[in-house]
């Protein structure tokens, strides 16, 4: 009984070594496909943008049996001439020299259209990895190469494209600035051809400069004469006084025109005076604030999508929605080098009459701050 005991192990042992020995032999395959994605960045201009990867290392396919199968695998671009969905060559070229990669962007809602340079760099791969590494020399995306080591080819390939910070920084407003990427991935005697698709967002804010745009000023400080005139059938010691000016403006969010909202925040330089009506503000006869040297005048503001006056009040937010209705209007603004659209409005000062001889004699001046800010 033992002996068979001994025999049984002795033979078990010499199977297993034997499966050990004779490993079964299996290919790794990782075909190539279409691809189609979407990326979508933020950054501000001005700011520390990063580079902006489309593909990082995207595999094109590999065959580990079969390295001449993928392992010479490239890509193209569908145009030559125009930077629409990408400029570059159409065609392998070999070793040349570094070919940047056109592509046009546009600004959502001004139609501004830019280029920017991206960057197409394929790696030769060795799939599984080897003693040389995973990865063989970084050429450009249009090069077919192949490497081998140890007698172990490259059996596919791999493709980073790019666009850096310095181009980024380029982008000339700030806006959604969309493009759409078109490339070509072929095997070596362009029997299988792929299609890459990226449709690219950038999502660019230029807060620094936010703006109420004032027209008629451009970059001087604006003065606003409140239009007083008498009104019709008083004279004398009952002369009645009130006014009507209005004032352009035209609002800039640094995102042109994109923002979901645009906020004001109006003030003069008191929250409240005895006897003020409430939302009201005031001009003042040397600095004194009491009735007799105080005039009090209302702001209404063209709402910049119902087109309708409505009143704006002394420390008040308003708030204007549906962006997106707004008109727009294409603008030089100072401190930025190309035209962008604000949204046009108008402010109005509206004094009710009251008598003259209730006022004192003289000038009467005041402040009105201006606050926008906005919302994605």
């Amino acid at each position: 009984m033992q002996n068979f005991i001994r025999t049984f192990l002795i033979c078990l042992i010499m199977s297993m070594l034997l499966l050990l020995a004779c490993p079964k032999v299996k290919a790794d395959i990782l075909a190539p496909s279409n691809q189609d994605i979407s990326n979508t960045s933020e950054f501000v201009k001005g700011g520390a943008a990063g580079t902006l990867y489309i593909w990082n290392q995207q595999q094109g396919g590999y065959d580990t049996s079969n390295a001449a199968r993928w392992g010479l695998n490239y890509w193209v671009c569908t145009s030559d001439e125009s930077a629409e969905f990408g400029k570059c060559s159409t065609v392998s070229q070999g070793y040349s020299t570094y070919e940047p990669i056109e592509l046009e962007f546009t600004e959502k809602r001004s139609g501004i259209k830019t280029v920017l340079n991206l960057k197409g760099i394929r790696t030769a791969n060795w799939v599984p990895g080897s003693d040389c590494g995973s990865t063989g020399d970084p050429k450009r995306m249009n090069i077919e190469a192949q490497n081998s080591c140890g007698g172990q080819k490259t059996s596919g390939t791999l493709l980073m494209l790019y666009a850096e910070a310095s181009e980024l920084n380029k982008i000339p407003v700030g806006g959604v600035w969309t493009a759409t990427l078109k490339i070509i991935e072929s095997n070596s005697n362009e029997s299988e051809r792929y299609n890459w698709t990226a449709k690219i967002t950038l999502n660019v804010t230029d807060f620094g400069n936010q703006q109420i745009y004032l027209p008629a000023f451009g970059t001087a400080e604006p003065h606003v004469d409140l239009n007083l005139r008498p009104l019709p059938g008083t004279s004398d010691n009952q002369t009645m006084l009130s006014g009507t000016a209005s004032l352009d403006m035209c609002l800039y969010d640094g995102y042109n025109s994109n923002s979901s909202e645009f906020i004001i925040s109006p003030k003069d330089n008191y929250a409240g005076l005895p006897g003020r009506e409430f939302g009201q503000y005031s001009v003042y006869h040397n600095g004194k604030t009491d009735d007799a040297n105080r005039i009090d005048y209302q702001l209404q503001i063209l709402d910049l999508t119902s087109r309708k006056f409505v009143e704006l009040d002394n420390w008040q937010n308003y708030v204007a929605t549906n962006i997106a209705q707004a008109p727009l209007r294409s603008v030089h603004l100072p401190g930025i080098p190309q035209a962008v659209v604000c949204v046009p409005t108008v402010l109005r000062f509206v004094t009710p009459g009251f008598t003259l001889t209730s006022k004192t004699a003289g000038r009467y001046t005041g402040t009105l701050h201006l606050k926008l800010t906005t919302e994605m």
